[in-house]
C-alpha cells in the first residue's frame, strides 16, 4: 500500500532497520513468535519468501512488464502487521507500506537502464537484508536467494496473451536476471539466482522444483509442492 503504515498495526519496522544486526535480530525474533514458527531459522526464511512477494516480485513486474524503474527510499517503507481481532483469520505475516514510491518511465539503451535498476534492487536493497537474516538466523544464503527465486520466476511463465515483442522482452530479463547479470549487481561474488534456472529449447526457465527448503513443512505439517525432501521422504520411505 502507499502510505504510512496502518496506525493500530501490531508492529511495523522500516525496512532500512532491517540492514542493523541488532534491530533485525529483535524484530526476528518477535515475528518468530508472533507467527509461532519453531526457531530463528524458519521465521527468517519465512520473512525473505514475504519479501520475495512484497518487495522483488513488483519491482520486477514494474521493469518488465510496465518498463518502469520504481524506486522508494528504505527508511520510508514499513513492513507492518494489521491488528487482528480473535475471530478473524488474517495472516500474521507482514505487509509493505511505501511512502514517496517514483516510477520513472524507461527509455533509451534498455541494458544500461536495466542493470542500473537490478543493481539498486539487490546489492544496495535487499541483499545487504539477506546477509543480515543469514546471519542472525544462521541460514544459508541459498535458501533466501531461492526464496526469492520462487517469488520471481513464476512472472516470466509463458502466457498465450503475449505478442512475440512482449515475449522476446521478457526471456531477454529472465535471461539478465540469471545468467547474464554479473555478481557484482546482487552485491554477491557471482549471480546467485544461476543455479536455480534449467535451459529448455534454448530458454532459460526456472527449475521446477526447488533444491533447498524453506522450511515451511516446520511450521505447517506440510511440505510444499516444489520442496525437495518429498522425494528424500518417498525414497526414506520405500528403504
Amino acid at each position: 500500500m502507499l502510505g504510512e503504515p496502518p496506525e493500530h498495526s501490531v508492529r511495523s519496522i522500516a525496512l532500512s532497520e532491517l540492514h542493523d544486526e541488532e534491530a533485525c535480530r529483535e524484530y526476528i525474533s518477535w515475528f518468530q513468535h508472533y507467527i509461532d514458527a519453531p526457531d530463528m531459522k524458519v521465521a527468517a526464511s519465512m520473512l525473505a519468501k514475504r519479501l520475495g512477494y512484497l518487495w522483488t516480485a513488483p519491482l520486477v513486474t514494474a521493469m518488465t512488464f510496465h518498463h518502469q524503474h520504481v524506486t522508494f527510499q528504505l527508511e520510508n517503507s514499513f513492513l507492518y502487521h494489521p491488528k487482528l481481532e480473535e475471530h478473524e483469520k488474517g495472516t500474521r505475516f507482514p505487509f509493505l507500506a511505501v511512502n514517496e514510491l517514483r516510477a520513472e518511465e524507461l527509455t533509451g539503451d534498455r541494458h544500461v537502464w536495466r542493470e542500473k535498476a537490478v543493481q539498486e534492487m539487490f546489492a544496495v536493497q535487499l541483499t545487504p537484508l539477506l546477509k543480515t537474516l543469514a546471519t542472525i538466523a544462521p541460514l544459508s544464503m541459498s535458501i533466501l536467494w531461492e526464496n526469492i527465486m520462487v517469488r520471481i520466476g513464476r512472472l516470466f511463465a509463458p502466457d498465450e496473451g503475449e505478442t512475440e515483442q512482449e515475449r522476446k522482452t521478457i526471456r531477454e530479463d529472465f535471461s539478465y536476471l540469471t545468467q547474464v547479470a554479473s555478481g557484482q549487481v546482487f552485491g554477491e561474488r557471482k549471480n546467485p539466482l544461476t543455479r536455480f534456472t534449467d535451459c529448455k529449447d534454448n530458454v532459460h526457465v526456472a527449475k521446477s522444483e526447488r533444491l533447498t527448503c524453506c522450511f515451511w513443512y516446520q511450521m505447517s505439517g506440510e511440505y510444499c509442492l516444489k520442496c525437495p525432501k518429498i522425494d528424500n521422504e518417498k525414497e526414506s520411505q520405500l528403504q
